[in-house]
């Protein structure tokens, strides 16, 4: 399947990626590496200015404030939602999907889940107790699914709890879920990035060298008690 989307890239003389968020930005980025000849467009409500100014010093079109018409106007023309026409050889759909949690419904009470599809949960990030519901949330936040380094965490709350309650641990040893750090760190390429923090954003080589090298790959790898090298 890469093989495949890689050779259509190559092949494609113009390019449109529909939302600006991570996703759609570092495959901006990694096209424009590889292939700086070829006319990139992407479509976004909104995007950091780091990554804007990045994108267009590297002369891809973005076209902010619209949506795009998936079903096109005609074969290789897109219609913008302000009425401009974007001719593309290829698209790639680059926006937020629902949760596919629906196969939750089968095992959990249905308000056990919350609005966004996720799972209800205490501050132990147990679900959701019928007769006490103190203290219940929608966990992980909304703003914290972009992030990897924070599911890890719940998931390695979770796990560490479950294994004390099986070992019949008292509850003030049970982990608590905290809200943590809000960060991002956005490839541009494959040698510069864009990292994210509260009070302040900076972009070039050096947030480059933390991920964009290999998109945390290696580290993933090694956590898992894998060769990060392979």
């Amino acid at each position: 399947m890469v093989r495949t989307e890689f050779e259509k890239i190559k092949s494609a003389c113009s390019i449109l990626i529909v939302g600006g968020g991570p996703t759609g930005v570092e495959l901006a980025g990694e096209i424009i590496f590889d292939f700086p000849e070829k006319k990139v467009t992407l479509v976004h409500s909104k995007t950091s200015q780091k990554a804007l100014d990045w994108l267009t010093s590297k002369n891809v079109e973005v076209l902010l404030d619209q949506s795009v018409n998936l079903d096109g106007v005609s074969d290789g023309l897109f219609q913008t939602s302000n009425g401009e026409v974007i001719e593309a050889n290829c698209q790639y759909v680059c926006t937020g999907k629902p949760m596919g949690s629906s196969w939750l419904k089968e095992t959990f009470p249905k308000d056990s889940l919350g609005i966004h599809g996720r799972l209800i949960v205490d501050e132990n990030l147990r679900v959701r107790d019928h007769k006490n519901v103190f203290g219940i949330r929608d966990i992980p936040d909304i703003k914290d699914m972009k992030y990897r380094y924070v599911a890890q965490k719940h998931a390695h709350i979770a796990s560490k709890n479950l294994k004390l309650l099986l070992m019949g641990e008292k509850e003030c040893k049970i982990l608590k879920y905290r809200n943590f750090l809000e960060a991002a760190l956005v490839s541009l390429g494959r040698k510069e990035g864009v990292a994210q923090f509260p009070f302040v954003t900076f972009s070039g080589c050096n947030p480059g060298k933390i991920k964009s090298r290999d998109s945390f790959v290696g580290r993933s790898r090694k956590q898992l008690g894998l060769n990060p090298d392979r």
